[in-house]
């Protein structure tokens, strides 16, 4: 075990520069005072308004193609906010604010919006492949559409696709494998299913936190400014560290409302290193072993005390704040009641008022303050990532492969507890779920890329049920997490790592792809046994 953990260190010292991947740096202020923090946090607030109405009236249908040209959309709500030259338009007048700064939203809402299009696609093609009703030649024929924005909006509204001559010929021959009810049935799947998930708009009550800035930004030593909501006057602020990062480009702004300063993003290319392994390796995520794999080895164990302990404690303390929230509701519906008459308030109402106000108060600075609660939040998901990051890197370090196979989760239902308690079984799922799905992911794509590591998604079911080495369905799970079984021929073995082996397996399975539903990959798995 050691000399293959020094040879893996070595072979990591040997790495060379070779590509470079993108990664977000962060500079962050010193505390601004009270009188400047609530300047910047009405701009911030009127800016994230503005965006989201932006966002608001651009998220629909017909706007597909429009928000791929922002500056021509630019152009039209110029020429309706400003009919006259040289007057004040009505968006700076809403929201008391510079062109610029309603021109800056647009453009962030524009890119927001092809994000989620480009995201909704990717999620329609999962459902689409698992969708069993569907023939392979009408999975081909949406698969195409999802190509092409302007086809997809054509199907939406109803109307005649129109395609360049190169993929107009594609399509048609992909139709001519296709009855005309066949078509239709697979335009009014894809209908269906865009508008379930597609995003709409919606009331925000968030404050606006982050703004983009291209130009109008400066740093001279360990200041930096920004461009403010008064025209030729800029916010200042003293950071705890000089730039030392291009000085061209985008950049985000972000305001922490809690730690009362400002935090300036910018995207640059980091070192990404070559890698000469010809290694791969399954990893199997969980709760308590943060990773397992196929080589037989664990990393991030007793991961389940830390989770465990830090949910808990959230848990307790929302249960302590809740009756506290259920009485800031009261006291609102009461203090609404007497605001909704139009006529002046008596004298008994006006006491009345000021006893709410003050009860209001009170419970905002001493019982469900947000300002404690969210820096000990924000703490505990630091001490859950760290402790991610390091398996990961150890994980990375020792194994030294050239090609990572993990399940695609979503962590199913499986992976939770089994046991006759439900309430147990979807308290620990709920754990599960909370600290690791999104950033064990996350983290396990980063680290790997930047390491020239190539990561596949497989499908995930049933993984942990059947035996690698024979194919027999395990008989039971049994030890303190669940992480024990036994084989009917093979006896017993870690289910983990076990599960881990089956994934990298899975990587070359060509019955079970990523999208067999889960109900197919049984039966797969059945008929080998009986064929074995």
């Amino acid at each position: 075990m050691q000399e293959s953990s020094k040879k893996a260190k070595s072979s990591s010292v040997k790495q060379t520069v070779k590509k470079t991947q993108p990664k977000t740096v962060r500079v962050y202020s010193k505390k601004i005072s009270d009188e400047e923090f609530a300047r910047m946090s009405d701009f911030f607030e009127r800016y994230g308004r503005c965006r989201h109405s932006f966002l608001n009236r651009y998220c629909g249908i017909k706007s597909m193609l429009a928000v791929n040209n922002w500056q021509a959309l630019r152009n039209q709500v110029r020429k309706w906010d400003k009919p006259v030259k040289g007057s004040k338009g009505k968006l700076e007048t809403v929201y008391n604010f510079q062109t610029k700064h309603w021109v800056g939203a647009l453009r962030e809402a524009c890119a927001n919006i092809k994000s989620m299009w480009s995201n909704l696609a990717n999620r329609l093609k999962k459902l689409i492949q698992g969708n069993e009703n569907l023939s392979a030649d009408q999975r081909h024929l949406l698969f195409f559409i999802l190509k092409f924005k302007s086809a997809w909006q054509a199907v939406l509204l109803h109307k005649p696709i129109e395609l360049p001559e190169e993929y107009t010929e594609a399509l048609t021959e992909i139709e001519a494998k296709l009855t005309d009810k066949q078509i239709k049935q697979a335009h009014s799947y894809l209908r269906r299913i865009t508008y379930r998930y597609h995003y709409r708009a919606r009331k925000s009550g968030k404050l606006g936190s982050s703004m983009k800035c291209d130009l109008n930004w400066a740093f001279e030593g360990n200041t930096f400014s920004f461009s403010s909501d008064v025209p030729r006057k800029q916010f200042s602020v003293e950071m705890t560290s000089p730039w030392s990062y291009p000085r061209t480009g985008d950049i985000t702004v972000v305001l922490d409302r809690i730690k009362q300063r400002l935090e300036v993003h910018k995207l640059i290319s980091s070192k990404r290193y070559s890698n000469d392994s010809k290694k791969a390796i399954g990893i199997d995520k969980g709760l308590a072993t943060l990773l397992s794999c196929s080589s037989g080895n664990e990393y991030g164990k007793n991961f389940s005390k830390l989770a465990n302990a830090i949910v808990d404690k959230y848990g307790k303390r929302n249960a302590n704040r809740q009756p506290y929230m259920s009485l800031r509701w009261q006291l609102n519906q009461q203090l609404e009641q007497l605001e909704k008459a139009n006529q002046p308030l008596s004298k008994t109402a006006l006491r009345k008022k000021r006893k709410l106000l003050g009860k209001l108060k009170n419970l905002e600075q001493n019982n469900i303050g947000r300002k404690s609660y969210e820096k000990s939040y924000r703490s505990a998901q630091e001490t859950v990532r760290s402790f991610i990051s390091c398996a990961i890197n150890r994980m990375i370090e020792k194994e030294h492969p050239a090609v990572i196979a993990k399940e695609d989760l979503t962590f199913v239902k499986e992976k939770g507890v089994k046991s006759d308690n439900s309430r147990l079984a979807r308290k620990m799922r709920k754990r599960l779920n909370s600290w690791t799905k999104g950033q064990l992911d996350e983290r396990i794509v980063y680290l790997s890329s930047k390491n020239s590591i190539e990561t596949h998604d497989v499908n995930p079911a049933y993984t942990s049920q059947y035996c690698p080495i024979c194919g027999q369905h395990f008989e039971e799970r049994y030890g303190s997490h669940h992480e024990l079984t036994k084989c009917k021929k093979c006896g017993e073995m870690n289910a983990n790592i076990a599960a881990a082996k089956n994934i990298l397996s899975r990587l070359t399975d060509e019955e079970i792809t990523l999208y067999t539903p889960y109900k197919r990959v049984k039966e797969i798995l059945a008929s080998r046994i009986k064929e074995a």
